[in-house]
């Protein structure tokens, strides 16, 4: 696999675990929403975490392209990417619980 390939499967991961911390978070109640209007709310969030993480996953790709070869030859180009794509997780766990509890939800058991 190529180093541009490998760039790519990392945006992907990192996509990825963007749109798993909402399903992977906290069940979201509010009085009177539907299990549609929950799942679109949800889905609203992902894509505000996702959007205000682009930023550092851009980085991360600039990063990767400049030392991607480094790390492929010494073997460590799995951890950093596994690295990478785990950096974005907490932020976006953050992003997504603000934007429901700011639509007026709350975290479930």
């Amino acid at each position: 696999m190529g180093l541009s390939e490998r760039m790519k499967r990392l945006a992907g991961l990192i996509a990825a675990a963007v749109v798993l911390v909402g399903c992977a978070g906290p069940t979201w109640t509010k009085d009177g929403a539907t299990p549609t209007l929950v799942s679109k709310d949800l889905s609203d969030c992902n894509s505000v975490a996702a959007g205000a993480t682009q930023r550092d996953t851009n980085i991360n790709q600039d990063i990767l392209a400049a030392r991607g070869k480094d790390w492929q030859d010494t073997g460590a180009l799995s951890t950093v990417q596994q690295t990478y794509a785990a950096q974005v997780q907490p932020q976006s766990s953050n992003i997504v619980s603000q934007c429901m509890i700011a639509k007026g939800y709350a975290p479930g058991s």
